[in-house]
């Protein structure tokens, strides 16, 4: 301040103290008196202005700066004219006026905040992380100014500024909410989830009614797998308002997840009903599928069908695999969900340049997943990553599965990639920058849209060639994906249009096969509940795909087959209670006792495997075929009649067609329901023909393209050659 007369000086005092009305009274008998008077105006403008009258201070504050106010007050006119513009909203007029008083030798840092302030609320996000960036510098405990620079980079997308500036105005007001809130929310960005828990948890206490940070607090405990935390924050959301879509499929995600089909099922058909949400009926479709419930699944269908080009938000497209689309209809949605689901994601910057140069050193391949334990996909891949040509490719794998993983399959797949990557507890950004400073040439995900999938980390684009392959049976629809690997059956000549990806195909089937998968010693067909052998007349059909495969003609069909051939019986993979009541009901339906059902529990793998060795045939699905179920029975020595649909372009609809054509096996590939049931009955009836096709089958172990681990490596090393040839 500077020096003033006793009556001003005792004006700024009660100004100072909050004695507003007393300093009123100064300053109005001295502008009484001399009107025009600098600093009497500014100060009266300032008590204006901390009462609440903004414009009343802009006119006092205006006069001040006309009439002459300098030196140290004219800074503090300047920075309360543009506090009173702020407060009216007029943003622009704001900056000019903060400009000049930003402009001034040893402005304090609050004058470069509010800067900041009126710039953000004009969208200019650089020029206000600039200033408040400044304000910060200035005033390193200035809590407020760290909030706002942590918000305004949120907005601009640089979510790891923000939580740089949530951290350290944590370190000064650790108990501020405010602050809490912040970093929640750019820990949630970054897909810091577990780290996001504890503000978020402390957010909501504080503030039970806030149901964007209890939904965030559901979510965020759902991706870090706390499932029964995350089902309680989510029925604690709907108990303040139970019309909200979203959370109510979080919720019923969440009881499916832990085993509570009855209650998650009843949840969504409640909310559906109350809603009409479309991804509610496309998760409510799906669940009727997995559960057989087929007379509600039509009616879901029915309703499901007609939107799926209609742009509306369905859910994952993995739910429209079983479903009866064409390969183009898939496309069409999943590229619209794709678009959705990664447009705010920015890439790496340097795209189009390599991260090093390859002269001189070896390819650099890496596989993305979350699959390398004991899972499906790591069974079909790790015979090929063992036969990498390591003179030629450097071989990474980049994990997000479980990182504490001690299973048979991860130390071994661990001994077989040379860098194996765990970047489970990485962000998206965090695991995108590995992957490119490890130089990675070609990046391939082996996941797909399956549970817990991270495609989110190619969408950062880490690498300049990305490939998608095996772990999903079609499109990503996501145009940062460059290559799909498929084969001449797949995906034939001509149909390249039903992806978005380059189409790319090996010579034979896209799928691998592990040579070296173990395979139990069985039980007795008593131990597993069967009938005691074939010569007995106990022939045994079985089909080990997911329940949601099943599909009602194809149902009809095995039953047919139950009538037609005596004694047999059909194998099917146990899939809770409810599948289990309404498969038994239909098959009840058709005249054929629970007997001649018999379901098979979960078992680990090679115990699995041991149970094709004591069944006789193994049955196909349509339009979601075997994929790696077939390969395992196979495999294993157990004929599978194929059913690949004639009228379907679908690339699940294909699978088990180019497997059996790459295990030398055509002509157990059928095309139609009919001629399924007949060549199915026709084995089950004819032993010299099953005799004759085990022996084909163990010939095909060491002789058909499915099972020769080496040549399969050797063709998909060309593919990646090619693909980096342009």
């Amino acid at each position: 301040m500077p020096r003033l007369d006793d009556q001003l000086q005792k004006a700024w005092l009660h100004l100072q103290s909050g004695r507003f009305a007393a300093a009123v009274q100064i300053l109005d008998a001295i502008l009484k008196r001399t009107p025009t008077q600098p600093y009497a105006l500014c100060l009266l403008g300032m008590v204006r202005l901390n009462t609440g009258d903004p414009q009343g201070a802009v006119m006092l504050l205006e006069k001040a700066l006309q009439f002459g106010a300098r030196n140290g007050i004219h800074g503090m006119a300047l920075d309360s004219l543009g506090l009173a513009y702020l407060q009216l909203q007029r943003f622009t007029d704001a900056v000019a006026v903060l400009r000049r008083a930003a402009a001034i030798p040893n402005a304090p840092g609050v004058v470069d905040m509010r800067l900041g302030l009126a710039l953000w609320n004009l969208n200019d996000l650089p020029g206000a992380a600039e200033h408040l960036g400044r304000a910060v510098h200035k005033e390193p405990a200035n809590v407020d100014a760290r909030m706002k620079l942590g918000a305004v980079l949120l907005q601009a997308g640089n979510a790891a500024g923000a939580r740089e500036q949530y951290v350290a105005a944590l370190r000064i007001a650790p108990g501020d909410i405010g602050v809490r809130a912040g970093m929640a929310e750019s820990c949630v960005a970054l897909g810091r989830h577990a780290e996001a828990v504890p503000h978020l948890q402390a957010l909501a206490e504080a503030e039970p009614d806030n149901k964007q940070a209890i939904y965030t607090l559901a979510s965020a405990l759902y991706e870090t797998g706390r499932l029964p935390e995350a089902e309680h924050w989510a029925k604690r959301y709907l108990a303040l308002d139970n019309t909200a879509p979203h959370v109510q499929l979080l919720l019923a995600n969440t009881l499916f997840i832990q085993g509570k089909a009855d209650e998650g099922m009843a949840l969504l058909e409640d909310a559906y009903t109350r809603t009409g949400d479309g991804e509610l009926l496309g998760l409510l479709t799906f669940q009727y599928r997995q559960t057989c419930d087929w007379e509600k699944w039509r009616e879901a269908w029915s309703k499901l069908a007609p939107l799926i080009g209609s742009g509306k938000a369905l859910g994952s497209p993995f739910w429209l695999l079983c479903e009866p689309i064409s390969a183009g209809q898939q496309r069409q949605y999943t590229q619209t969900w794709a678009d959705a689901r990664y447009r705010g994601i920015t890439p790496l910057p340097g795209i189009g340049k390599p991260a090093r140069p390859m002269q001189g050193r070896r390819i650099r391949i890496g596989y993305l997943s979350a699959d390398f334990q004991e899972h499906a996909a790591a069974y079909l891949i790790a015979d090929v990553i063992e036969h990498h040509n390591r003179e030629q490719f450097e071989v990474f794998a980049y994990s997000y599965g479980p990182p504490q993983d001690t299973s048979p399959m991860r130390q071994r797949l661990l001994q077989a990639f040379e860098h194996f990557v765990d970047i489970a507890r990485d962000t998206d950004d965090e695991a995108a920058v590995r992957i490119r400073n490890d130089g990675i040439d070609i990046l391939i995900e082996i996941k797909g849209y399956t549970t817990g999938d991270r495609i989110t980390i190619m969408a950062r684009r880490p690498c300049d060639i990305q490939v998608t392959w095996l772990g999903y049976p079609g499109t990503t629809g996501a145009s940062f994906v460059d290559y799909l690997i498929a084969d001449p059956i797949i995906i034939r000549p001509g149909e390249e249009a039903t992806c978005v990806e380059k189409v790319v195909r090996m010579p034979h089937c896209y799928q691998p096969s592990d040579r070296k998968r173990a395979i139990a010693t069985p039980l007795s067909r008593a131990e597993y509940g069967l009938p005691k052998s074939e010569t007995e007349r106990g022939f045994v059909f079985c089909c080990f795909n997911q329940t949601y495969k099943i599909t009602p003609g194809v149902f009809e069909v095995w039953m047919r087959l139950l009538q037609r051939v005596p004694g047999c019986v059909l194998w099917l993979v146990e899939s809770g209670a409810r599948a289990r009541a309404n498969l038994l009901a239909a098959a009840s339906a058709m005249g054929i006792t629970a007997a001649r059902i018999i379901f098979a529990p979960r078992m680990p793998y090679a115990q699995h495997l041991a149970r094709y060795q004591v069944a006789d045939l193994a049955l196909d699905t349509t339009p979601y075929t075997s994929h790696t179920t077939m390969s395992d029975a196979l495999w294993c020595g157990c004929p599978v009649v194929g059913l690949t649909d004639v009228q379907s372009n679908l690339f699940a609809a294909r699978v088990s067609g180019s497997i059996l054509t790459a295990a030398g096996l055509p002509d157990l590939i059928t095309g139609t329901l009919v001629e399924y049931e007949q060549r199915a009955c026709e084995l089950a009836l004819d032993p010299a023909k099953m005799h004759h096709l085990r022996t084909q089958l163990q010939l095909a172990r060491d002789q058909a393209h499915l099972f020769n681990s080496p040549a399969f490596t050797r063709d998909l090393e060309q593919l990646y050659l090619g693909m980096l040839a342009g």
